[in-house]
């Protein structure tokens, strides 16, 4: 799906409450879209699997009324957790 610095994100997978099917495929491709240019703390994973990265987000109630909010956020949860996993 998406390569960065040495990351390869095969299969992204999102379950959000309250959203369709559209309006959650649409959330899944602006969070990919979030990632594709870079993620930092990534560089350090380059030749590891991690495998699974499980994320949880719980929305502020402006985030669950705006998408972009959303999805900047689950992007910057998501760098957070590829971090963490960097420097281990």
């Amino acid at each position: 799906m998406s390569t960065a610095a040495g990351v390869r994100i095969e299969r992204l997978a999102l379950r959000v409450a309250g959203l369709d099917e559209g309006a959650a495929r649409v959330l899944a491709r602006m969070v990919a879209q979030g990632l594709a240019p870079g993620t930092p703390g990534a560089a350090g994973l380059a030749g590891s699997s991690i495998g699974v990265l499980r994320v949880e987000v719980r929305p502020t109630t402006a985030e669950a009324a705006d998408a972009d909010l959303l999805a900047r956020r689950i992007v910057a949860e998501i760098r957070r957790a590829l971090a963490g996993e960097a420097g281990r």
